[in-house]
């Protein structure tokens, strides 16, 4: 028996495009316990239950009673993930599987205790960096002294202060894996945390602070790809990788011993044009830019850049473009235009500018290898605990509206960025930008191999 049962939201099934992947806040958080002596294990309804026509929840429900952990601890690091944390308390209360249920991640600490308000059938919340926390509960059980538990008592819902940093990283234990030939993607980083501060993200909490993996523990993790998962692809989702330009090319020499491709997310002010070629000899395939918006005005606004740095990341993104495509790298940025306070001015900028990166692909004929950049439009989302929460009353003088909607279930979208840019205007434009994607089997090939499935959904 396990002290601590960490059990994944479930991925949808091979009927949509799309990768397996097994949970990565699972699986760091099971890495740290096992390495600090504590008993868990990690449960994924994606491939470690046993296969047939059944109700899923119930199926879980059955392995975790199998389990039969002192703990149950559900990551929840979106709404969706959420969704499943509520659906599944309730149907383990049901079966009369009274074991404590805790939740964590992005979406529960963003919540806190409208958690434990609004689902009597879970015991607590950890808020904040879980490393430390889950230890405890693996090592002591649900003892009210662990850093930022939420939790009830006497009628109260009462709170400790969350972790301020980090615990230092540990390898990956492959263990935690019990079928890991069933993934396609796996999901990692090299660093955590960002020193940026954009309005719209919610990376401040659960990594506080900015750092770097050693170089010991990258090729460990590396080490474990090679043995048990030769074909994953690899995800390196740090909020910024290339930041630290030395911890970059570590990187991409541990890879190039590796026989997995992977792609990377950064920004077009952070990632050097020089060190594309590094990442394409170490396997690199397709990076990702959060571009989000092109104007001085609307880079302002969500607090990505002041604007003194405007056209440098302007002609970060121009570089990148040529860089990628000559290196055999799919770039794809993302949009999150209409951002608060644009006018058609601001769409019209971001829309010629795009049209100028698929430009480059088209100058550079067949020295762009068959590639062209892709862009990834939808609507800004605005998160429980991101710098715009404080700034609601600012953005409806401006004209703001939001998705109607229980934002602590569903994720509340920008509706309306403006008095003249609403919903019609808005979607309009993103569907703008979505034609102006390559369609070659190419690049969509390329794309696909890239994407995970989506969670399966209880609302």
């Amino acid at each position: 028996m396990n002290d601590l049962l960490l059990v994944s939201t479930p991925l949808a099934g091979d009927a949509l495009p799309g990768g397996v992947c097994p949970s990565l806040s699972n699986i760091t958080l099971g890495s740290y316990i096992r390495a600090h002596g504590g008993r868990v294990s990690v449960l994924d309804p994606s491939v470690d239950l046993p296969e047939g026509d059944v109700d899923l929840l119930d199926a879980v429900v059955s392995a975790i009673r199998a389990e039969a952990p002192k703990v149950i601890g559900l990551s929840t690091m979106s709404t969706v993930e959420g969704r499943f944390a509520l659906a599944l308390a309730r149907r383990l209360r049901r079966r009369h599987i009274n074991t404590p249920i805790v939740v964590g991640g992005v979406w529960a600490s963003g919540w806190g205790a409208e958690v434990l308000e609004r689902s009597p059938e879970i015991d607590a919340v950890i808020a904040g960096p879980g490393e430390v926390s889950a230890l405890s509960l693996a090592m002591s059980g649900l003892d009210t002294s662990i850093p930022g538990l939420i939790w009830r008592e006497g009628g109260r819902i009462l709170e400790n202060p969350r972790p301020t940093t980090v615990a230092p990283p540990v390898a990956l234990e492959p263990s935690l894996l019990r079928n890991p030939g069933r993934y396609d993607i796996f999901c990692w980083i090299t660093s955590r945390g960002c020193p940026f501060s954009c309005n719209f993200c919610t990376e401040c909490l659960t990594s506080p602070g900015f750092s770097t993996f050693p170089r010991a523990q990258l090729e460990a993790d590396i080490a474990l790809f090679s043995d048990v998962g030769a074909d994953w692809y690899l995800w390196i989702c740090d909020p910024l990788f290339g930041v630290n330009r030395a911890h970059l090319a570590g990187v991409c020499e541990a890879l190039a011993e590796a026989p997995n491709h992977f792609l990377v997310e950064s920004r077009v002010d952070v990632l050097h044009p020089d060190d594309v070629p590094k990442l394409a000899a170490a396997g690199c395939t397709l990076i990702y830019f959060g571009l989000e918006a092109v104007s001085a005005r609307a880079l302002l606004e969500l607090n990505k850049i002041q604007p003194k740095g405007h056209a440098r990341y302007l002609q970060g993104a121009r570089a990148l473009t040529e860089a990628c495509l000559k290196h055999d790298i799919l770039p794809v940025f993302g949009l999150v235009q209409p951002v608060p306070g644009d006018t058609q001015a601001d769409l019209d900028e971001a829309l010629a500018f795009v049209r100028e990166l698929k430009g480059i692909a088209e100058g550079l004929g067949a020295a762009a290898r068959g590639l062209a950049p892709c862009f990834h439009a939808f609507p800004l989302r605005f998160d429980r605990g991101a710098p715009y929460d404080d700034e609601i009353a600012r953005l409806l003088e401006l004209g703001v509206s939001f998705t109607e909607g229980d934002a602590f279930l569903q994720d509340q979208h920008l509706r309306a960025a403006s008095p003249t840019i609403g919903f019609v205007e808005a979607e309009a434009f993103r569907q703008a930008i979505r034609a102006l994607n390559p369609t070659s089997p190419q690049v969509l090939k390329r794309l696909y191999s890239s994407y995970p499935r989506p969670f399966v959904d209880f609302g």
